[in-house]
């Protein structure tokens, strides 16, 4: 047995001498840009006005013949195109010779200490966000894991809510509540969510919106609102006071991000669960929401605060001062995320009926279960690939 095992162990020696010596010598090698845009009806929240559909992938290619894929879009919200690959080759210029895998370090080098030059926040941010969950594609590919175990794994299903309740032209309450029993009936949803604050509806018509929500789906969905930061303190404690007869399960984003002393003000005079973060691009901003106790959920997206180091750092912090997350964004993206760690709440999911091709966008497809849960594929990587047999049909950049 002894000797008999010997070839084997040699083997296994040499199979981690050259698992080490790639991690450790692993370099990019060239970095490129795609962008992708396709017409679809447009749709609206309390704040913005939803055209056409974009994404933007970014591929990170190394030494060793391994590459990685991350990408921002494939949701209902949409931002300019035309900048991203003049980021790209921005950011090319620093990570060229870096090795993919010390994510934690290319953020912050890339981040931080781009500040000065950039910003804290923006559309570049989205773009390092692309990079970084590129690279930690990478990191899956070479040891053979998913993101999702890599960053945790704590859960292996998370409960899903589906994203609409959009306002949209000739769409009326009745349009809605088809829409939300659709959601509940078709695709297993448990959890649906609405959109509030458009000016021309003003609260009365809003309230009559989430009735006519809280009526078609009965008590036992969760109903979630969202006002996309359109209101101020004082019409957002009178939405809270009217929100509280309909059993809302939280209130999304209802002040301006960075107005903190209002959040906290909001947070401290009702029973509502407040809900914010996905525009928040740092863990600053995160750690200055918590210390203020304006929000007690956190939509955090690994696809703006510039990718899964800042995201799990967050959920962390969150965990550490009781708070729950449940990501916002691409759900391809944020599953592997919310369902890493103990805290994870819940995971937005965005059906074809707010983009058509999100039919057929992704592989694999994922569905929620009969019981309202997504379960978290282990592929290694992220999961999830893009199909670019259809996607190349809307190139632009």
């Amino acid at each position: 047995m002894g000797i008999g095992s010997r070839p084997i162990s040699r083997r296994t020696d040499f199979i981690n001498l050259k698992f080490n010596y790639i991690i450790n010598t692993i370099k990019i090698k060239h970095i490129t840009s795609e962008s992708f845009e396709w017409e679809r009806p447009g749709i609206w929240n309390g704040m913005h006005f939803y055209g056409p559909g974009r994404l933007h992938k970014v591929t990170v290619y190394t030494d060793q013949g391994i590459h990685g894929i991350g990408w921002n879009g494939g949701t209902a919200a949409v931002r300019p195109n035309n900048f991203s690959k003049l980021y790209v080759d921005y950011y090319k210029s620093f990570l060229i010779g870096e090795n993919p895998l010390e994510t934690d370090k290319l953020t912050v080098k890339l981040g931080e200490k781009q500040n000065k030059i950039l910003g804290s926040a923006g559309l570049h941010t989205h773009v390092l966000a692309a990079i970084i969950i590129a690279c930690w594609d990478i990191k899956g590919k070479i040891e053979g894991k998913s993101i999702h175990s890599l960053l945790g794994g704590q859960q292996k299903r998370v409960r899903a809510y589906i994203a609409g309740g959009y306002y949209a032209k000739d769409k009326g309450l009745e349009e809605l509540q088809e829409e939300l029993l659709y959601n509940v009936h078709s695709l297993n949803a448990t959890a649906v969510k609405i959109k509030i604050g458009d000016p021309s509806a003003g609260i009365s018509m809003d309230m009559k919106r989430i009735e006519a929500s809280r009526n078609a789906i009965g008590p036992d969905i969760d109903l979630l609102v969202d006002a996309n930061c359109a209101f101020d303190l004082t019409t957002a404690l009178e939405y809270a006071k009217e929100m509280e007869h309909y059993k809302v399960y939280w209130f999304e984003e209802p002040l301006a991000i960075h107005d903190f002393k209002a959040h906290k003000a909001l947070n401290a005079s009702t029973s509502l669960t407040i809900a914010t973060g996905e525009n928040y691009y740092t863990l600053a901003d995160f750690e200055t929401i918590i210390e203020n106790k304006g929000a007690s959920m956190l939509n955090v997206d690994a696809t703006i605060c510039t990718g899964y180091d800042v995201a799990l750092a967050v959920a962390k912090l969150a965990e550490e001062k009781g708070l729950k997350i449940s990501p916002h964004g691409c759900q391809e993206l944020q599953l592997p995320l919310v369902a890493a760690v103990s805290n994870g709440e819940l995971l937005e999911y965005y059906p074809p009926e707010v983009d058509e091709l999100r039919k057929e966008l992704f592989f694999p497809k994922l569905k929620l279960d009969s019981d309202g849960y997504v379960t978290v594929p282990e592929t290694p990587g992220i999961g999830f690939e893009l199909n670019m047999d259809l996607l190349n049909r809307y190139r632009v950049g």
